[in-house]
C-alpha cells in the first residue's frame, strides 16, 4: 500500500499520497483569507518556491513596542499628528502596527483630537468604512477621523524637484507638524521597493505631480530605474526621496513581510535612515531560490493580489526558453485595482499613463486565470484575449496541462506569492521529485 507522506513548511504543508500532491496556498488577504488546495499530479516534478524571509519568526509584541519607542523624542512639542497608511493593494497589516502608536501617543501626551488619518491611496480607487476597518482594526474609525486622498483636489503646491517633479501635496497632510507614515517594505517594478518615502510620492500626492514621476520621469530613465527592486543608481527613487523630504514626512513605519503577509522584521524612525536600514535585508528577505528553468508555473496571488500582474512577470523568467504555461491564482472578490493613471475605462479609454493590453512574453504559450470573479473590462491587465483563459475550475485547469503534457513529467514550480518575491537561480537546491 502506499504511503501518505505530510510534509510541513514554515507557512504551508504539502501532502503526497498516491494520486497526487495536495499544496495549501493562503489566499484572498483582505477578504476570506482561506487556504487555497492545489492538487498536483505526483508524477509530476514539483518545485515550491519559498523565498528567505520565510525562514524568519513572526514579529511578538515586544518587537512592535521597542521599535516605535524610539519614535517618543520626535513627537516632543507637537500638535497635530498626520498618520499615512496605505490601502489594500499592499499586504500591510496596519491594525497590527497602530496600537503600540497610540500606546506611544498615550505616554507623550498626545490627545485623540490632535490625530487623523488619511489613506495614502495615490491614484488608486478609495476605500469605504469596511476596507478601512480591514486594515486599521475597528478602534481606530471609532477614536480618529480617517480619510481618503484625493489625487485630483486639495493639494497644495511647495516647489519642484531637481528633476522637475511639481510637488503637489494634500493639504490636510501638510497642515500637520508631525507626519508618520505606516507601510510594507516590498518589491516595486520602477522604485525599487515600496515604503518610506513613497507612502508621499504617490500616496498623497497631486495626479499632475504623479503623473510627471510615473510617466515622463519612468519614460527618461528607463533602463536604469525598471525592474523589481532595483535599488542602486535609480533616478525615480532618488526623486521620490527629495520630493517626500520635501514634503515634510517625519518618520515612517515600516515592516518587511512573508509569503503569508505576516510581519517579520520592523523599522520606525527617520525616512532616510530606513533604506540604510531596510534594503540589505529586502533583497535578501524576498529572493527566492529555484533550481532550473520550468514547463509549468503556478504562481499564487495573496500580498498585492489586485496587482495580480506582478506575478505573470515573476512567472516568465522561471520558464525554459522552449516555452511554458502560467497559472496565476488569482480567486479575490476585489477584482483588480482601480487605478486612474494606468486603468482602463472604456472600449477606447485609458488612463493618462496606460500602457495598454498587456503583450506576454514568448516563452509563454498560455496564460491560465483561476478566479470565480471574471472581469471582461479589467482582463487586460493580463493580456489579450488569444494569450489568456479564464477558469473557475483548478480542476480544469490542471486537466488541460495533464492533457498538454500526457506522457511527459514537465517539471514545476508554484510561487507561494508572487506578488511580493524575487527570484534568483542557485543549484544546490533539491527538486522535490514526486
Amino acid at each position: 500500500m502506499f504511503d501518505k507522506r505530510v510534509f510541513l513548511y514554515k507557512n504551508s504543508s504539502y501532502i503526497l499520497s498516491k494520486d497526487n500532491m495536495k499544496v495549501t496556498l493562503k489566499h484572498d488577504l483582505w477578504n476570506r483569507d482561506y487556504r487555497l488546495e492545489l492538487n498536483l499530479p505526483n508524477k509530476w516534478n514539483v518545485e515550491i518556491l519559498r523565498m528567505e524571509g520565510d525562514k524568519k519568526k513572526v514579529l511578538v509584541k515586544n518587537r512592535y513596542r521597542k521599535a516605535i519607542a524610539s519614535l517618543s523624542p520626535m513627537l516632543k512639542g507637537k500638535k497635530e499628528i498626520c498618520i499615512l497608511f496605505d490601502d489594500l493593494s499592499r499586504p500591510t497589516k496596519a491594525y497590527e502596527i497602530t496600537p503600540y502608536l497610540l500606546e506611544l501617543f498615550e505616554k507623550c501626551k498626545i490627545r485623540d483630537e490632535q490625530v487623523r488619518f488619511i489613506c495614502a491611496l495615490g491614484t488608486h480607487a478609495t476605500l469605504d468604512n469596511v476596507a478601512f476597518r480591514k486594515k486599521l482594526g475597528h478602534e481606530i474609525l471609532e477614536r480618529f477621523p480617517v480619510y481618503n486622498h484625493n489625487s485630483y483636489e486639495h493639494c497644495e503646491y511647495i516647489g519642484k524637484t531637481k528633476l522637475n517633479t511639481p510637488v503637489m501635496v494634500n493639504k490636510e497632510y501638510l497642515s500637520c507638524d508631525f507626519k508618520i507614515g505606516i507601510g510594507a517594505f516590498v518589491p516595486h517594478s520602477f522604485c525599487g521597493f515600496g515604503g518610506g518615502y513613497k507612502i508621499v510620492m504617490p500616496g498623497v500626492s497631486h495626479i499632475d505631480a504623479i503623473e510627471y514621476h510615473h510617466g515622463t520621469l519612468m519614460k527618461k530613465y528607463w533602463e536604469s530605474c525598471y525592474g523589481i527592486g532595483k535599488h542602486d543608481g535609480n533616478p525615480l527613487l532618488e526623486d521620490l526621496k527629495e520630493f517626500g523630504r520635501m514634503a515634510g514626512l517625519d518618520a515612517t513605519i515600516d515592516v518587511l513581510v512573508n509569503s503569508e503577509a505576516d510581519n517579520v522584521d520592523i523599522y520606525a524612525g527617520n525616512p532616510d535612515t530606513l533604506y540604510e536600514y531596510m534594503v540589505p535585508r529586502a533583497h535578501t528577505h524576498y529572493s527566492t531560490a529555484f533550481t532550473k528553468k520550468t514547463d509549468i508555473v503556478f504562481a499564487n496571488v495573496y500580498g498585492k493580489a489586485n496587482e495580480a500582474v506582478i506575478a505573470i512577470s515573476l512567472a516568465e523568467q522561471l520558464l525554459k526558453d522552449e516555452g511554458g504555461h502560467i497559472a496565476v491564482l488569482c480567486d479575490i472578490e476585489g477584482g483588480q485595482v482601480v487605478h486612474y493613471l494606468l486603468g482602463r475605462f472604456g472600449r477606447n479609454t485609458w488612463g493618462k499613463i496606460a500602457f495598454g493590453e498587456r503583450k506576454k512574453d514568448s516563452k509563454v504559450r498560455k496564460i491560465f486565470i483561476y478566479s470565480q470573479f471574471r472581469d471582461i473590462a479589467n482582463e487586460w491587465w493580463f493580456g489579450t484575449k488569444e494569450d489568456t483563459l479564464w477558469s473557475n475550475s483548478l480542476e480544469e485547469i490542471i486537466q488541460t496541462l495533464k492533457d498538454e503534457y500526457r506522457g511527459k513529467r514537465p517539471y514545476v514550480s508554484v510561487i507561494p506569492d508572487g506578488t511580493i518575491q524575487t527570484i534568483k537561480q542557485q543549484a544546490v537546491i533539491r527538486r522535490q521529485q514526486v
